[in-house]
C-alpha cells in the first residue's frame, strides 16, 4: 500500500475536471491540487515561464512528499512535459495531452470515418505537438484545429454557462466547423464546463475530455510502479492556490459538490 498523494495541478481551477476523473477512477487515492490562479492564464505564457511555472509547483508538491504528479494542464503538458521528465527523473509524472491522442486513436479504430476537431489555448495550438503526435498515428485523419484563448479566462472569471459573452466568442471561433467535425477534444482541462456553449454552436458532437483519459494513464502509471494505494486507505482531498481563491471556491464545488477551502500560497 502507498498511501500518499497524487499531486495535481494547472493554471486554475480547469485541472479540477482532471482531479474529479482520478477521484472517481481512483477512489482511494488521496490529492492535493494546485491551481496557479496568481498567474493564469497559461495560454499566453512563454514556454520559459511555463517551465519555471511547473518547476516551482513540482518542488511545492515534492515538500508534501506527492507519490506523482499530473500535469492537469493541456498548455504545460503541451511545453513543458518533456524538459519535466528530464528535470525530475524519478517522479511519476503524467500529462494530459498524450494519453488524449491515445484515446483518440482508440476512437478512430472503433470508427474510421470521424471527423475530429481540437480546440485549446494559443500556446498549446501553436505547440503543434497533439496534431503532431496524433497524425503519427492516423496519418490518414484529418484534424481541425482551433485556438480560443477567451475561454480559459472566462472560465477563471466564472463565466461558464450560456453567458452572452462566452457565446459570442465560441460563435466567433466555431461557428464555420458545424457539420465539419463529428467529435472534438477538449485541449484544455477548464472547457468541459464549456460544453452547453459549444454544443450550442456546434450541435451535436462527441466531446472528448483530456481527465477522463489522464485518469486512466494515471491509474495505469501507479499500478505499473505498484504504488496504487488500497481498500484500506482513508482518502483526503487538499487545495492550494497562489492567488485569490474567491471563484476558485464557487467552481470548485460546481465541478466536484463539495466545498473545497484552499489555502493560499507564494512559491
Amino acid at each position: 500500500m502507498d498511501s500518499r498523494p497524487i499531486g495535481i495541478f494547472d493554471s486554475g481551477v480547469g485541472g479540477l475536471t482532471v482531479a474529479k476523473e482520478i477521484r472517481r477512477l481512483l477512489p482511494f487515492e488521496s490529492t492535493i491540487y494546485v491551481g496557479d490562479t496568481a498567474r493564469v492564464p497559461y495560454g499566453t505564457k512563454t514556454a520559459y515561464e511555463l517551465l519555471t511555472f511547473s518547476r516551482e509547483i513540482i518542488r511545492f508538491l515534492l515538500s508534501k512528499n506527492v507519490k506523482a504528479v499530473v500535469l492537469a494542464c493541456g498548455t504545460s503538458s503541451s511545453t513543458t512535459y518533456e524538459q519535466l521528465l528530464v528535470d525530475f527523473s524519478d517522479l511519476p509524472l503524467i500529462d494530459v495531452i498524450r494519453p488524449g491522442v491515445i484515446a483518440c486513436v482508440d476512437m478512430l479504430e472503433m470508427q474510421k470515418d470521424v471527423r475530429i476537431g481540437i480546440i485549446a489555448t494559443a500556446a498549446t495550438i501553436k505547440s503543434g505537438l497533439f496534431s503532431r503526435l496524433f497524425l503519427e498515428k492516423c496519418p490518414n485523419a484529418t484534424l481541425h484545429s482551433r485556438a480560443c484563448p477567451l475561454f480559459a479566462s472566462m472560465v477563471e472569471a466564472g463565466i461558464s454557462t450560456n453567458h452572452p459573452a462566452l457565446r459570442f466568442a465560441a460563435e466567433n471561433y466555431l461557428s464555420d466547423l458545424r457539420g465539419e467535425i463529428d467529435a472534438l477534444i477538449l485541449g484544455c482541462t477548464h472547457y468541459p464546463l464549456l460544453t452547453d456553449s459549444l454544443t450550442a454552436i456546434l450541435g451535436d458532437v462527441k466531446f472528448i475530455n483530456l481527465g477522463e483519459a489522464a485518469a486512466i494513464a494515471t491509474k495505469e502509471r501507479l499500478s505499473n510502479g505498484d504504488i496504487l494505494a488500497t481498500r484500506k486507505n482513508s482518502p483526503t482531498h487538499s487545495f492550494y492556490v497562489s492567488g485569490a481563491a474567491d471563484v476558485f471556491r464557487a467552481t470548485a464545488k460546481l465541478i466536484l459538490g463539495e466545498d473545497c477551502e484552499p489555502v493560499q500560497v507564494e512559491w
